[in-house]
């Protein structure tokens, strides 16, 4: 982001910025607990500019990426896309991403889609025809919220019902491309701009209803709402039946990279660790890293942590032992008798377990 163009946009609206997954933008505009309720109740708009794009073309797309990803690629016609994980052969998570079908093209979206997903992809391709180009210049802006489709109603854009269904279908690497997603909240929509146009559609979008949002808000919600990001929750070291991700795997579609180690886990049955929800007592409040406790034993760590205005309290996301991981189990935060660590299991934040405590 340049000065002169969105990052300008959003400073003249009170934009207060910050490093964010190596790229800058705003972490709020002056009430990040408002744009979190517009989130919630209404629409916002919030730029994500860690999510990367990655298109693959070639006569032999569909199959190389059969065989790599962790989804059934195969499946998808134009206009269409699912969730999906890049494995390696331990089955651990290289890359999260949204895989998107196009005329001729498959994009892959996602944190390091351009960077170590490309990387890791490429030490396969061998005889195959499949070209890996990162999309051009474009800015990533989210509208969410229960009123999205209002919004883009508004500004004469498409908005796909489907979760994952993108137009225009197509794919062109030039225009505006809008990707119906599901979470976090009630979801909404993607919308890849090209950078020339991101500062008045930015404004656009604020003027058809949708309120300017930061990458604060943006975090409430997605810790609520269980998903992980890559990077912050899911590591390359985190086996992928570790982490939510059982609508990213399909167990039918036959080989891929990685599949042999998630049959065998499967098989007996659990893994050693959880990805699971955690709500602090009121009051405590915790970093990423902090370590968990039973009695005095350590058994997990604190992923991603975040006040919630809805609650009242702070929220996160951890890695527990599969023993002490079951929702409702309380633990220690950061030794033997420390504040409460309630358990919850995802997304069971997002449900408000507990009553609204805000």
């Amino acid at each position: 982001m340049s000065e002169g163009t969105l990052a300008a946009a959003m400073r003249a609206r009170g934009g207060v910025f910050i490093g964010e997954g190596g790229s800058v933008t705003a972490a709020h505009f002056g009430d990040a607990a408002e744009e979190y309720a517009a989130m919630r109740g209404t629409a916002a708009v919030v730029e994500l500019p860690w999510i990367e794009r990655l298109r693959a073309t070639g006569s032999d797309r569909v199959g190389f990426l059969q065989g790599m990803l962790s989804n059934d690629v195969a499946k998808l016609v134009p206009g269409t896309g699912c969730p999906a994980l890049l494995l390696n052969e331990q089955g651990r998570a290289v890359g999260d991403l949204v895989v998107l079908a196009g005329e001729g093209v498959i994009v892959l979206d996602g944190v390091g889609a351009t960077s170590t997903v490309r990387a890791a992809l490429e030490r396969f391709m061998v005889a195959d025809d499949v070209e890996l180009v990162p999309a051009t210049a474009t800015s990533v802006l989210a509208v969410l919220g229960p009123q999205a489709s209002d919004v883009l109603a508004r500004l004469d854009l498409p908005a796909p019902a489907a979760p994952y269904a993108h137009a225009p279908a197509a794919i062109p690497d030039d225009v505006l491309h809008v990707v119906r997603v599901p979470a976090p909240g009630t979801g909404g929509f993607v919308c890849r701009v090209p950078t020339a146009a991101a500062a008045t559609w930015w404004e656009r979008s604020i003027a058809a209803g949708a309120r300017a949002a930061g990458s604060e808000a943006f975090e409430v919600l997605r810790i609520e709402s269980g998903v992980p990001r890559h990077g912050r929750d899911v590591f390359s070291d985190t086996l992928a039946l570790e982490a939510p991700y059982a609508h990213a795997i399909s167990f039918r579609k036959g080989c891929y990279l990685g599949q042999e180690v998630m049959e065998r886990i499967t098989a007996r049955g659990n893994v050693n660790r959880k990805l699971v929800g955690v709500e602090l007592e009121s009051g405590a409040v915790a970093e990423p890293g902090v370590r968990l406790f039973a009695a005095d034993r350590d058994v997990g760590w604190i992923t991603s942590a975040a006040r919630s205005w809805r609650l009242g309290r702070t929220v996160g996301l951890a890695y527990v032992r599969r023993d002490y991981g079951e929702p409702g189990a309380v633990l220690a935060l950061g030794a033997a008798g420390g504040p409460g660590a309630t358990v919850r299991a995802l997304p069971a934040l997002d449900a408000n377990p507990a009553g609204d405590a805000g």
